[in-house]
Formats: C-alpha cells, sequence, structure tokens
C-alpha cells in the first residue's frame, strides 16, 4: 500500500442507506470466521509453516525478490484449488504472477464481479512478513472463496490476488488491460488492502470511491447498516489512486477500496518488518472481512446458500482401500451424506457407497470419515457427497478424483526437516520393482543402507533414526528403483 500526500478528503457517515434483510447474504456473512482469516495470515505473513506442493516450507518474505513471493503465489493457487474452483496464473512479467479464481455465474455468466487485494509486501528484504499490507486483505479474499464456493451466484464472481502492487499496481494493471482489451463486462471490483489495524478502537473504515463508482461504495454502507456491522464508514470521493482499484478506474470500469483509517490511524509498522499478525485488532478485521464478503455476496446476487458448509472433501489413496474425509464448519437440517463413486471407463452410473448421518443442526465443526475397500488397483474413481436435508431436498458437493495407484515415481522431501533425531522419507511407485535408499554426507560417501528389497506399488514410507555419532550438516539419500535414481538434502541439526 503506498502512501497518497496529496487528496481531496470527502466525509460521508451515512445511516439511512437501510434494505430488507436477505437470507442468502446473511447466511454467507455467519460463514465468516476469525479462525479461518487468522489462519491465512498467519501462514502468509511467516508465523507458522505451511505445505505447498506436498512439501513444509515458511513464507517469511513476499517482497517480488524474494523466494517467498512465489511460494506465497502457488500457496494461493493451492488454497483456491482446493474448495474446488477453477484457478488461473496470469503471468505478467518475469517475477510477477497473479492467481485468480472463477466461479461461472447461473443468470449472466458474461458479467462479472471482483473481488481482490495484493498478496506481495515489503520491505525489500529477506524478511517481509506484511500482516496487515496485505496479508488482510488477501485472507478477506480467500475466506470468500472458502465460504461462496458451493453456493449459486447470478453473476459470474471472481477471486484475484494481485502480485507486485507495491512496485506500481503491476500485477492489478495487466488484468484490468486485458480486461478492457477484451471487452469484459466487468461490473464491479470490490478491493481490499490493509483491513485488520484499529489502534484507537474506533471502529472507522474508509470507502475510496469516485463519482462513477457511487453504486459500489453506496451498497456497501448499505451492508453495514442492513446487517449491524458496527463499522463507522468514511466515504472518500475522489479516493486514492495507490491501490489496485486505481487500475480498474483506469480502464472505467467501476471500483472500490476498503481500509483501515488511512487518514486518521495508520498502521505505524506499515512496511516494516514489525508489520506482524500480533498487533491486529481482531474484532475490527472480523467486521470489515464480513462487510466486504456480505457486499460481494450481495451484489453477485447469491442463492439456494446451502445449509450445510463443507469446508473441505478429500480422499487419502491407501493400500488396498481409499479413505474419504470432509468436514463442516456448520449445519443446518442436515440428515446425513450419501457417499457416492463412479469407476471412470468403466460406468457411467454413481453408486451408492454409504450412507452417514448428520449432526442436524450444529454451529461447531464435524469431521467425517469413511474407508473404501472396495476398490481395484490400477483404476480411476470419482467420488462426490450428496447431502440431504431433513425435507428431502439435497445438493451435491465437488467431485473428487483418485486413481487407486501413482502415476509416476516420485520422491518427497523429508520432515521434518531440518531434523533430530529421526525423520520420515516417503515414495511412491507406480509398479513394483526393486527398491534401494542410501543416505550419503556432503562427501558423496555412503553413510547408511536403508533399504534393499522388492517393492509393490503404491505409497511407502520409511523413518529414518540418525546414529548418534554422526554430526550435524547436511546429507543426502538416494532411492534407486530399477534404473531410476532419485536424491534429495536434508539437514541433520543437533
Amino acid at each position: 500500500m503506498k502512501q497518497l500526500y496529496s487528496l481531496f478528503l470527502f466525509l460521508f457517515l451515512s445511516h439511512s442507506l437501510i434494505a430488507q434483510v436477505d437470507p442468502d447474504v446473511e447466511a454467507i456473512i455467519n460463514r465468516v470466521n476469525i479462525d479461518s482469516l487468522t489462519k491465512f495470515v498467519n501462514e502468509l505473513s511467516g508465523e507458522v509453516p505451511v505445505i505447498v506442493g506436498g512439501v513444509t516450507q515458511t513464507i517469511v518474505s513476499r517482497h517480488k525478490n524474494y523466494p517467498g513471493n512465489n511460494l506465497a503465489a502457488q500457496h494461493i493457487k493451492e488454497k483456491l484449488q482446493g474448495y474446488g474452483l477453477v484457478t488461473y496464473e496470469q503471468s505478467f512479467s518475469v517475477t510477477g504472477k497473479n492467481i485468480y479464481a472463477v466461479k461461472t455465474g447461473s443468470t449472466y455468466p458474461d458479467k462479472k464481479y471482483i473481488i481482490c487485494g495484493h498478496f506481495d509486501s515489503m520491505p525489500n528484504g529477506a524478511i517481509a512478513p506484511g500482516a496487515d499490507d496485505n496479508a488482510s486483505g488477501t485472507a478477506l479474499v480467500l475466506e470468500a472463496a472458502r465460504v461462496m464456493n458451493d453456493v449459486s451466484t447470478k453473476y459470474t464472481i471472481i477471486f484475484a490476488l494481485w502480485d507486485e502492487e507495491e512496485q506500481g499496481l503491476i500485477g492489478s494493471k495487466a488484468y484490468a488491460d486485458s480486461a478492457w482489451r477484451n471487452a469484459e463486462d466487468i461490473q464491479g471490483v470490490l478491493n481490499f488492502d490493509m483491513v485488520a489495524y484499529d489502534g484507537n478502537n474506533d471502529n472507522v473504515a474508509e470507502i475510496h470511491t469516485r463519482t462513477a463508482s457511487m453504486t459500489l461504495s453506496n451498497k456497501m454502507i448499505e451492508i453495514n447498516n442492513t446487517y449491524g456491522m458496527g463499522l463507522v464508514q468514511s466515504t472518500i470521493n475522489p479516493g486514492l489512486t495507490a491501490s489496485d482499484h486505481s487500475s480498474f478506474w483506469n480502464r472505467s470500469y467501476q471500483a472500490i477500496l476498503l481500509i483501515e483509517n488511512y487518514y486518521g490511524d495508520f498502521n505505524p509498522r506499515y512496511h516494516t518488518t514489525g508489520d506482524r499478525i500480533q498487533y491486529f485488532n481482531f474484532p475490527y478485521f472480523l467486521k470489515c472481512a464480513k462487510l466486504g464478503i456480505g457486499t460481494f455476496a450481495s451484489l453477485s446476487d447469491v442463492d439456494n446458500v446451502v445449509p450445510v458448509e463443507l469446508v473441505s472433501f478429500y480422499a487419502v489413496n491407501e493400500k488396498n482401500k481409499i479413505t474419504l474425509c470432509w468436514t463442516t464448519a456448520s449445519e443446518i437440517n442436515n440428515a446425513g451424506f450419501e457417499l457416492q463413486r463412479l469407476e471412470l471407463n468403466k460406468s457411467s452410473e454413481w453408486a451408492s457407497v454409504a450412507l452417514i448421518s448428520g449432526k442436524g443442526n450444529s454451529t461447531t465443526a464435524s469431521n467425517y470419515l469413511y474407508e473404501d475397500f472396495f476398490v481395484n488397483s490400477s483404476t480411476v474413481y470419482k467420488y462426490r457427497l450428496k447431502q440431504i436435508d431433513y425435507d428431502g431436498t439435497f445438493t451435491y458437493s465437488n467431485e473428487i478424483l483418485v486413481t487407486t495407484l501413482p502415476g509416476e515415481f516420485k520422491l518427497s522431501q523429508n520432515y521434518p526437516n531440518p531434523f533430530n533425531p529421526a525423520t520420515t522419507i516417503n515414495w511412491e511407485l507406480p509398479q513394483g520393482d526393486y527398491v534401494t535408499l542410501k543416505v550419503y554426507n556432503s562427501l558423496g560417501e555412503e553413510i547408511e543402507t536403508l533399504l534393499n528389497e522388492w517393492q509393490e506399488a503404491g505409497a511407502h514410507q520409511l523413518v529414518y533414526h540418525v546414529n548418534n555419532s554422526l554430526p550435524s550438516g547436511i546429507y543426502f539419500y538416494k532411492l534407486q528403483v530399477g534404473n531410476k535414481t532419485f536424491t534429495k538434502k536434508m539437514s541433520l541439526m543437533k
């Protein structure tokens, strides 16, 4: 977020725009959860490690010049894909990459609303947590994807995270310019940049707009008042041009920015290594998230909100079985789930695998697990959940694809790494073969043979307990499978 030094300020506090409550919008607002928002920020700002590409890593800087920027982009992409959304990368330079996901509207598929924020951070250094600027806005967009991935909207909705905002709105400009060239019908853009700091606890939030975008800013004021968000809103027209909404103004699209009190209570740790989540005002952050996501849900005309909030549904392929796991954040009138399976290339009919009772009405997270032993090797399956209400109405989850054998040879990074005194090594075999696993020191000298045997196709695991005599340092483990060799590095730290 770049500071702008000269602006005309217009303060507008409105209590007059109050509309009738929409049950579907209210249901979306009620789904927004401070725990998931906090989790997203902790992951993006390096407070906790994340699993990206199957490897545990920590994002310590999201500045464009550091590896954490690409790591964050991949993490965001995997999050969006995990919600079953069609996800894209837009590479606009050697270093820059936007990540966005699209959910097509049911009535107006060519008319689009965008909810967005930038994921890159400052300062230019190896440590740039950027918790408020702008992991907070990124977390809000990811939370919107989480709570809206299973609902229908009349308009197409886009969840977008821009890169290289800090270098001059480069990522959002690339997207807006492309949309303009292709004559895309973007109805409105909601941009979120720094929405978690409220040092004086006055709940002031600024909406930066222009006259041509007043439809959007008025809608946000309406949502705040109608649903009792509790924010004190300042509408600033003309708004500042130092964040990504400005890229869309430049192409004559409607756009607004929601930001904390930029002119009266600005975050003093902005663009420093001290911009960390410990300085957040969490009630304020939640209010901003509810307001932003509620406004987005109303504009995109959300309808038929699923009464059961399914937050995850995935499969674990194990030897001789497939384990299906799913989690709900809340349930309303949920009689239960019918787990269905489709065997690709052999049948066009979904088969019922099991009936699992639901929790009825619940406001707490519920975890479900089912082990499917009736599977064949070398087969590809699809699974889905049919969620059934007490009145017999039902909805389907997203479909997940599972193959009973690995598609290729794979050696994973050991975990934990660094380690002491033990670490776990995983590998996958698409077919049976003779396998050797050895450990070498940094000079290439063999230290130990961990495995030397024939193994069947599938996933395998070995826990390596290090010899007490080995000193701290870098070691290598090499997997030999037939005539193929795979090597990875690991660190012993005593």
